[in-house]
């Protein structure tokens, strides 16, 4: 009787461990399925929420600057340029510091990376050089324009013929693909012409302002194709005269153009850094 008693009490008891094991398995598993399906509602809710957000600041951001570059002038101040030049000539003083900045520089013994051979090498500044380059970007739908290379920029009647045709490579600077940084510029416009003449070659530069970083900037120096890719994009004052200089170790162009388009308080500044 004592010994029936005893089995029968052994086997309620290991019923009863096993049914609390199964229920501690069970809402363990139920916990671990809790988390796992939160972290992955987390992950496709981010997956989503994140890029929705990043467009918003990045529309933002943009409309910020569109207004920026608007608001300081009246629509009647814009028509007033369209009538009389379409665009705005940033003016003798202007070049005339920047090619004392430019001669001012010293290029010997300075070297940059040629992505080509691999290894570091010396800057050239070749001023002799006359025969006409094309630049290409096309994700602003710049075909082809021509560059006339070591154009006078301290006389207006020598550069302003150049930048009728395209745009001008500003003699002191290396050209593309002799290292240190190449500088290319051209003129910009009000958008109500710019829109009438979109692919004018005196204006073309106007497209800078939609150039992003990342964007492919394509040259055409004779034979060669010299391939860049937008690192930095700036507003800079016009008695910064830094953009002419070599940054760093990589070998750049640096684009650059009157801002306000058209209206030319400040420069619009594209660095692309040779790939």
């Amino acid at each position: 009787m004592t010994l029936k008693f005893l089995t029968a009490n052994i086997f309620v008891m290991n019923n009863l461990h096993s049914k609390k094991q199964v229920e501690t398995k069970i809402a363990s598993t139920k916990k671990t399925v809790s988390w796992s399906l939160g972290i992955i509602g987390a992950i496709i809710i981010l997956s989503q929420g994140i890029p929705l957000l990043i467009s918003y600041v990045k529309g933002e951001f943009h409309q910020y600057v569109q207004n920026s570059i608007h608001n300081p002038f009246p629509d009647s101040y814009k028509q007033m340029i369209e009538d009389e030049f379409a665009y705005y000539d940033p003016g003798k003083t202007y070049f005339e510091n920047l090619s004392k900045n430019a001669s001012n520089m010293q290029y010997g013994d300075v070297f940059t990376y040629d992505p080509i051979t691999k290894r570091s090498k010396e800057i050239i500044v070749n001023r002799e050089y006359n025969k006409n380059m094309y630049i290409t970007i096309k994700s602003v739908d710049i075909k082809g324009i021509r560059i006339t290379p070591n154009v006078e920029s301290s006389e207006r009647k020598v550069y302003d013929r150049y930048l009728k045709h395209g745009l001008a490579h500003f003699k002191g600077t290396p050209l593309p693909g002799d290292g240190g940084n190449s500088f290319i510029y051209g003129h910009s416009a009000v958008l109500s012409f710019f829109k009438k003449h979109s692919n004018l070659p005196e204006t073309i530069f106007t497209k800078l302002e939609e150039v992003d970083i990342g964007d492919t900037v394509t040259i055409k120096k004779e034979e060669d194709l010299f391939e860049y890719v937008v690192r930095n994009k700036k507003i800079v004052d016009p008695e910064d005269f830094s953009i002419l200089q070599t940054q760093g170790s990589k070998e750049t162009v640096t684009l650059m153009t009157c801002w306000p388009l058209g209206a030319g308080i400040k420069r619009l500044v594209v660095v692309a850094e040779r790939l």
